[in-house]
């Protein structure tokens, strides 16, 4: 985001590294990614603050939720059998 100079480690590193200096974000593109961030945000309190997790004890929530998130890999599975 902020324009950073060059580096590159020292002759005896590990695993020698470099970068090239960067410029930093352009004003334009930095208020997009603000956005998007902030929606990506409400998104993500949308869906864990959701009423639909009130239905589960709080033990099985996480067990609830990963089960939503393998779904359709599930569902695929139970088809082509």
């Amino acid at each position: 985001m902020e324009p950073m100079d060059a580096w590159e480690t020292h002759e005896n590193a590990w695993r020698p590294a470099s970068r090239l200096a960067s410029p930093g974000w352009d004003p334009v593109d930095a208020v997009e990614i603000a956005r998007l961030r902030a929606r990506g945000l409400e998104g993500a309190e949308v869906l864990v603050c959701h009423l639909y997790w009130t239905e589960f004890a709080p033990g099985d929530v996480q067990a609830a939720r990963d089960a939503l998130k393998h779904h359709r890999e599930q569902e695929s599975a139970s088809t082509a059998s």
